[in-house]
């Protein structure tokens, strides 16, 4: 199994120009040692996508539906659409696909950031404990660190309390482009809703997922504030506002180490048990989403 970097990460973001017109683009994935691909990656890699198709202008907000996994042995292919490009805004579909079948759809709106005219972007909750304070996370990916306040192990059905989970991150080198940031700070988007919406319930955590319980990232919404700069330590704030019938929704921020806002996001996912013995069992493993 190829190890996990943060350089090897950005790399992947960095989707290549299939033809001259700037509507296809090959990328990569790196699947983990699982035979299926993160949304957050497909999520991130398709705001590279976009902001090559509409060079100049910077992504502002992304919604993704993820439709069908993707094997990570074979490469997606990023079909964008325009919709409209105006003096400010353009919009954008893209189409992620394996050979014939589609993998995911986002849709993307960029602009050309204006100057202010009125600013809040300030947390306004309770203090965070800081990252010196929060536990170190079982999740490598070398040239990457990450603490959870409150909670030594985000998988274990033992760990309870609000549905709400705080994870600081540092990464080693932060990208000097703007497309590629974005994508940096969408990749993390879709890594801990789960987990944060089952620490509410006792007996149930993102350990069984794919053994007795089948949970799958359905869709993130990201939507970026600037400027998307940082140094040092940056915070995920997720809250569980709702989980029943089968699915689970989660809000989050994403703030500096000095409480600047600079990013919040949206993710819809799936939480549901299959028969031991039944279809989705019969599924491998690795290959389950």
């Amino acid at each position: 199994m190829i190890e996990s970097t943060l350089e090897r990460m950005i790399g992947l973001f960095d989707v290549e120009p299939l033809d001259p017109a700037l509507t296809r683009f090959a990328g990569d994935s790196d699947g983990g040692g699982r035979q299926v691909v993160d949304g957050s990656q497909i999520l991130a890699q398709s705001l590279v996508a976009a902001s090559k198709a509409l060079p100049g202008r910077t992504v502002r907000s992304a919604h993704a539906l993820f439709v069908s996994a993707a094997d990570p042995a074979n490469q997606l292919e990023f079909y964008v659409t325009p919709v409209r490009a105006g003096r400010s805004f353009a919009s954008a579909t893209v189409t992620v696909r394996q050979g014939d079948r589609t993998c995911a759809t986002s849709t993307v709106l960029l602009d050309y950031p204006q100057p202010d005219v009125i600013r809040h972007d300030r947390w306004t909750g309770p203090p965070a404990a800081g990252p010196e304070a929060a536990y170190p996370a079982d999740m490598p990916m070398r040239g990457r660190q990450l603490r959870i306040e409150g909670v030594r192990e985000h998988n274990s059905p033992d760990e309870v309390g609000p549905p709400i989970v705080d994870a600081w991150l540092r990464y080693d080198t932060v990208p000097q482009r703007n497309d590629l940031r974005r994508a940096l700070l969408a990749h993390f988007t879709g890594h801990l809703s789960i987990s944060t919406t089952m620490r509410a319930h006792p007996g149930i955590g993102t350990s069984q997922a794919h053994h007795s319980l089948s949970t799958a990232v359905m869709g993130i919404g990201v939507s970026f504030h600037d400027p998307v700069q940082w140094d040092g330590w940056i915070r995920y704030h997720h809250e569980s506002t709702y989980v029943g019938a089968g699915m689970s929704y989660v809000r989050g921020q994403v703030l500096i180490e000095e409480g600047r806002l600079v990013a919040s996001f949206t993710q819809d996912a799936m939480i549901r048990a299959f028969a031991p013995n039944g279809s989705a069992a019969s599924v491998p493993l690795e290959a389950r989403l």
